[in-house]
């Protein structure tokens, strides 16, 4: 073909050339070329700058993550201080101030929770819970007879605790420290738990300071501020910049921290040298050595401009324009990292750059003169010239690079690859060129590939742990209730031995029967306590009974807890469930009974089960003061998205119907079939 004339490729390099004349003049190519190299610099100065601000931004948010996580393990291990002393103020309420004294010396907080100021305890009395003991006491902290009840924010937060049954966090801001109070309530017994029997409260006075310096120790480079109510009230700032910190830090990470229903707003920030290694001095590299090498570039081409300019006879110039021009555009065509294809009307390769060589497997001396759907795969290549016929007279394409429309290519050797493709077209007067960009896409589709295989194994591996955690609850619940409790059973009757023993010798002291007494009473306690941890981690009666009885169980210790009325609408053996179906509902109804506990503060609660056509229907509902928004970030709850993930697993799906003040209702709809078939084991 090249051997006959000019070829439509060495037309378009030559209009090319024609267009670019007014550029013949050696300043304005020079000022051109600076501008364009100077554009690109200063984008790639750009992206380095970016790039290393993603990276500080990924390391301090890994850095909130682990204080935010430590800040709320010092406070539960601060709940669980007050589980114990709880435990014992139920056993025996009449402790003297010398036995609470002892009691939290053997605590030993200053080295446990050095954090922790006072510990004590009040009485509820109807109306008032003025405080009994408090060791030790000192300049802010609650002193022996203060009324609790009788402070309003203290009252909200007690009622919070007491209708929870969970530690209450409340802030004391005061002149010189701010300070955590907790309080968690306990009862008159074991098996008396709800608002209306709450003997009294736990309290636990903790210093702010103390706590986040304790939790910020680990990473003294990130400065932390800690807020709390609305409007936001700053509780804590370690200050970690002061004076020497100049302008505001680079990046920041703002986190919730839900205890004790307190939210806590805890601010990082930290600027991008203080975080660790940066990119500075890449992106000074990058600016510095690109500026250099644009005005290098623009100076070698103004020596070539002037050099052109000054040879003599405008044949001379215009030949030697002409030949720089094609030069220089056949040196961006080959140098291109994408495959360039230009063809002519009759879909005739009359380009084909190195690019495309190595993407085809096929030397441009073989492809040049050959028809395109040599690369085109055997099914596409009717659309494909249609496409271009289309395109030839609408000027309008829907093949744009990055606009995630996968094509395919077919190389040399017959294999079929995925491609990204964009087309354009110019008229050079003697018909129409298409330039065809392409990039080879294997790598990307293999990565998006192999992510969905990865969601799916994920998915796979999460419905397996789900199984896997219901299994062991179900065998630690058979422990503690069938090898634990009869042990205690046992201790109990070997008590009472004793106790008769020792009332028929008439010379034993009445002090030892009664404390003989007082430990019965504890194992009864300890059975029952037992019997309801074993009942939290899988009732018996769901494997023995099945899901009804088992749900109606729920319902009913739900109501002793709380005082919260379950009214129930179950039909009557309307669907069978299988194990893991069974498993499945009784989770949902138990995770959706919690959230209203924690919640909701509600009255009632309606628990309906009824089939409807092919589908099983669930439904909770409560008439507490409801939510808004739970698709924000600040609000999403676990529990629901477990709810969620087990729903999934049977087919099923979860809406939610709340608005502020008018309730929350959550309904999960099963496919039937779901629930009723055969379960296959491994």
């Amino acid at each position: 073909m090249a051997s006959h004339g000019k070829s439509p490729g060495h037309t378009l390099y030559s209009q090319a050339t024609q267009r670019l004349g007014a550029f013949r003049r050696p300043v304005p190519l020079a000022i051109l070329t600076l501008i364009l190299v100077l554009a690109a610099v200063v984008g790639l100065w750009r992206y380095v700058n970016e790039a290393s601000l993603q990276t500080a931004q990924a390391r301090i948010d890994r850095r909130a993550l682990r204080i935010t996580s430590d800040a709320l393990r010092e406070l539960n291990v601060m709940e669980n201080v007050l589980r114990g002393a709880s435990g014992l103020l139920e056993t025996d309420l009449s402790i003297t101030q010398k036995e609470w004294r002892g009691y939290v010396s053997h605590l030993h907080l200053a080295d446990t929770l050095p954090m922790v100021r006072a510990l004590g305890f009040a009485t509820a009395n109807g109306r008032f819970a003025p405080i009994s003991m408090m060791t030790p006491t000192g300049s802010g902290i609650p002193a022996v007879g203060f009324d609790l009840l009788g402070d309003t924010a203290r009252h909200a937060s007690l009622d919070r605790a007491a209708g929870t049954a969970t530690a209450a966090l409340h802030a004391i801001p005061g002149d010189n420290r701010v300070d955590f109070e907790l309080y968690l309530p306990f009862y008159k017994s074991i098996e008396a738990e709800g608002r209306a029997n709450v003997a009294g409260f736990v309290i636990a006075v903790a210093d702010v300071e103390r706590l986040f310096d304790t939790v910020t120790r680990r990473e003294p480079r990130v400065e932390l501020e800690v807020f709390s109510g609305t409007p936001a009230t700053l509780l804590y700032s370690s200050n970690t910049f002061g004076a020497a910190a100049g302008p505001t830090p680079l990046v920041r990470k703002t986190m919730t921290l839900n205890f004790g229903g307190e939210p806590l707003t805890l601010t990082y920030s930290a600027t991008a040298e203080m975080l660790g290694p940066n990119d500075d001095n890449a992106s000074t590299a990058v600016l510095v050595g690109g500026t250099a090498s644009a005005l290098l570039l623009g100076a070698i081409v103004f020596l070539l401009a002037r050099d052109r300019t000054g040879m003599s006879g405008a044949t001379a110039r215009a030949s030697t324009q002409s030949t720089l021009n094609e030069a220089r555009m056949m040196g961006i065509i080959r140098s291109s990292m994408e495959a360039i294809i230009t063809i002519d009307e009759n879909q005739r390769i009359v380009i084909f750059n190195p690019t495309a060589e190595q993407v085809f497997d096929c030397s441009a001396m073989d492809a040049i003169g050959a028809s395109l759907s040599r690369f085109i795969p055997e099914r596409f290549r009717a659309d494909h010239a249609r496409h271009v016929r289309q395109f030839g007279v609408t000027g309008v394409s829907d093949r744009q690079m990055g606009k995630l429309r996968v094509l395919f290519g077919l190389r040399a050797n017959g294999e079929e690859f995925p491609i990204e493709a964009s087309i354009s077209q110019i008229d050079d007067g003697t018909g129409k060129l298409y330039t065809v960009m392409l990039r080879d896409v294997t790598e990307r589709v293999k990565a998006d590939n192999a992510l969905r295989r990865s969601r799916a194994e994920l998915r796979d591996l999460s419905e397996n742990l789900q199984n896997v955690r219901e299994e062991e609850k179900t065998r630690i619940a058979r422990e503690l209730h069938d090898d634990l409790g009869q042990q205690l059973t046992a201790l109990k009757m070997d008590l009472s031995s004793v106790e008769q023993l020792i009332q028929a010798d008439s010379s034993a002291g009445g002090e030892i029967i009664r404390q003989l007494r007082g430990m019965r009473s504890l194992v009864d306690k300890t059975v029952a306590s037992l019997r309801r941890i074993a009942a939290d981690q899988r009732p018996v009666m769901l494997d023995d009974l099945g899901l009804i009885p088992a749900i109606e169980w729920l319902a009913n210790d739900f109501t002793s807890r709380y005082g919260i009325n379950v009214e129930r609408h179950i039909e009557p053996a309307a669907i069978e469930f299988n194990r893991m179906a069974a498993t499945t509902v009784f989770r949902i109804v138990q995770e959706a009974l919690t959230n209203v506990a924690r919640h909701a503060e509600a009255s009632r609660v309606t628990l309906t089960i009824r089939s409807d056509g092919g589908h099983c229907i669930l439904r909770i509902s409560d008439d507490g003061h409801g939510a808004a928004k739970l698709d924000a970030p600040q609000r999403r709850s676990f529990g629901l998205l477990g709810m969620r993930e087990r729903a999934r697993i049977l087919g099923g799906s979860i809406s939610i119907d709340t608005e502020p003040g008018q309730g929350f209702a959550v309904t999960v709809t099963f496919p039937v079939k779901a629930l009723q078939q055969e379960e296959t084991h491994p």
